[in-house]
């Protein structure tokens, strides 16, 4: 029983850094998906990110059953189970919108589609840092930097997408591609909102702890 005693803290950042790291990857995964001319090399993508997820999924769950065994964590453990749900609900947005693409077959991908997926990369990649610097929160500057960069991410894919939006409305005349377009676009652009949805946490974690 003493075991339960010991400090687990390594072994949650682990896992944290884990999963951001996991979501860095399905974001290049689904950037090289939308921009790959080859349909075998489109569907090699797409069931790699399918595998991806099944991991993130595990590493949040992972996180929820050592925390429950544990007597000590490095935070509340309310907030330990809102970064690790904050974390994969961008890898469940990502998976999400690489499905619609999947399912869709578009016979072209629209220039929005590859900006706003470029930017869920760059988005993973701050929440990614930002993960890492929470094993020391003395990098309070640097988490605080992290978060406000995928806010800008966020707001320019909303601009991205709004733009697209209004774009397609005024000339795409097939109904049926309207609503493939739409779908696709919304569910990337839920995904930098799930970024940014984390640095939330991220940020009342470093003011609860600091």
């Amino acid at each position: 029983m003493f075991k339960f005693f010991v400090p687990k803290s390594n072994v949650f950042f682990n896992l944290f850094n884990q999963s951001a790291s996991n979501n860095v990857r399905i974001s290049e995964l689904l950037y090289k998906a939308v921009s790959s001319d080859s349909p075998h090399e489109e569907k090699m993508h797409f069931n790699q990110i399918a595998r991806l997820k099944t991991i993130g999924n595990d590493l949040k769950h992972q996180v929820y059953t050592v925390s429950s065994r544990s007597l000590i964590s490095p935070f509340e453990r309310n907030d330990m189970y809102a970064l690790a749900s904050a974390i994969n609900q961008v890898c469940d947005t990502m998976h999400v919108a690489a499905r619609r693409l999947s399912l869709y077959q578009l016979s072209t991908v629209e220039p929005a589609i590859k900006e706003i997926s470029g930017l869920i990369i760059e988005a993973s990649m701050e929440l990614d840092k930002s993960v890492n610097y929470l094993s020391n929160l003395s990098l309070a500057a640097d988490i605080a930097a992290c978060c406000k960069k995928i806010r800008q991410l966020e707001n320019y894919a909303d601009q991205v997408y709004d733009k697209a939006l209004s774009s397609l409305a005024h000339n795409e005349t097939n109904g049926i591609e309207l609503i493939k377009y739409t779908e696709i676009l919304a569910a990337l652009e839920r995904a930098t909102d799930r970024c940014e949805d984390a640095t939330d946490v991220i940020e009342s974690i470093v003011v609860k702890n600091t």
